[in-house]
């Protein structure tokens, strides 16, 4: 059955159950979101949507040509995928000018990209986006005042082992990074996860660790898929985008496959690198904002998690 183009007509309801998907940079944001892919309950916005850049520029929040041409969606690649529909519904939505908040934007770009789909069949329940870093409240909050019948699905990791990623990464680019910005790489993520770890008994927001997710990918997406209610399938434990697999974006290694990380935060940094990241780190460690010892919040993590495991369960069984 082809899909009626509803440009100017009213939005569909799962538009209104979004999903965010944050975490730090190189915490595994990109390999989560395409991990929940590929199920027809749950639609995968193949993107980063960029919320931080409109935090900073609340001015453009409603501006449709400055939403448009923040999007990344024209680069992904998927023979699924119909880049020539989606910029044409982006292009009749500039000329109907209809679209005057960010949330009405961000809903139809959602709805645009479901559109475009070639094998995209019944409507589904909701959809997820991710979004990258950036203040974690702020972000929460506008996006729990956007959807207010959505969820957050929040993934940490070691903030040590985000720093040793980002500088291989750098490395492999053949950049250098200098002392300070050394410095930047290592206490942002540890802000990114202190501030994560505050939400972690709030029912809006489920909290997951890329450690459980690489080492136990069905177990924990099987929890995640749990917290949004919709029904776990083995398409979960393979990254896609629009149900083919996929070489993770920013994956380390060209695999479709989950694969665990290095061991030691150590590994693969000069002694250079290794004391500018250990000596930030005990610094930054007594400041509220960046205070967070990891092994602790891993343990809080999952009390959390089977409580929340017993509480579903007792719903059940009543």
């Amino acid at each position: 059955m082809a899909k009626k183009h509803r440009s100017s007509g009213p939005l569909p309801q799962w538009l209104d159950r979004g999903v965010l998907v944050y975490g730090p940079r190189k915490a595994g944001t990109t390999l989560f979101q395409n991990l929940l892919d590929g199920s027809g309950q749950l639609l995968a916005y193949p993107a980063e949507l960029k919320l931080k850049y409109f935090a900073r520029h609340p001015g453009k929040a409603g501006d449709i040509a400055a939403y448009h041409s923040k999007s990344r969606i024209a680069s992904v690649k998927s023979s699924r995928f119909n880049v020539a529909e989606y910029e044409k519904l982006w292009a009749e939505a500039l000329d109907l000018r209809q679209l005057s908040s960010f949330g009405a934007l961000v809903r139809f770009d959602a709805w645009a990209v479901q559109q475009s789909i070639s094998k995209s069949s019944a409507e589904p329940e909701l959809w997820c986006a991710k979004e990258v870093g950036g203040p974690a409240d702020s972000i929460l909050a506008d996006w729990r005042r956007m959807f207010p019948k959505g969820k957050a699905l929040f993934i940490v990791r070691e903030p040590l082992m985000i720093t040793r990623a980002v500088i291989n990464d750098r490395r492999r680019k053949k950049i250098r990074l200098s002392f300070r910005q050394i410095v930047r790489e290592t206490i942002d993520p540890m802000r990114v996860v202190a501030a994560q770890s505050k939400y972690l008994n709030d029912p809006y927001v489920h909290i997951l660790t890329y450690e459980n997710l690489v080492e136990d990918t069905a177990g924990t997406m099987r929890k995640a898929a749990a917290f949004l209610g919709i029904p776990y399938s083995p398409v979960f434990t393979t990254p896609t985008i629009f149900g083919e697999p996929q070489i993770v974006r920013t994956s380390s290694r060209k695999t479709t496959e989950v694969f665990a990380p290095a061991q030691s935060w150590t590994d693969g940094l000069t002694a250079r690198e290794r004391w500018i990241v250990a000596w930030t780190s005990r610094v930054a460690r007594h400041l509220p904002a960046y205070s967070v010892t990891y092994h602790d919040l891993r343990a809080r993590i999952e009390r959390a998690g089977t409580e929340r495991d017993r509480l579903t369960s007792g719903t059940i069984a009543r």
